[in-house]
Order: C-alpha cells, then structure tokens, then sequence
C-alpha cells in the first residue's frame, strides 16, 4: 500500500495527499490541485504524515 501524506495549502487553506515516497522530505514544490499555486513544503501551515 502506498504511504501518503497530507498537506494544507498556504493560499487557499484546503487540504490535499502526496505520496510520501516521491514527494516528502525533497526539494520538490507541490502544486495545490484547488487553487494550482506551487510552493515549498515549509510553506504549508500543516503537514500530517
């Protein structure tokens, strides 16, 4: 089973889940699928693994 993790977004405050293998703890911007603004993990006010 894939290992996900949740990320609120710092623009529009919805939440959303990455995979954790490809996406946690890299240099990678996520984009919001809601409001598509790209920005840094340490942007996100909440990050729930």
């Amino acid at each position: 089973m894939a290992r996900i993790f949740w990320v609120t977004c710092p623009g529009c405050g919805d939440r959303f889940y990455c995979h954790t293998q490809d996406l946690r703890h890299t240099t990678w911007r996520l984009r919001c699928p809601y409001c598509e603004r790209e920005f840094d993990q340490e942007e996100s006010p909440k990050i729930e693994e």
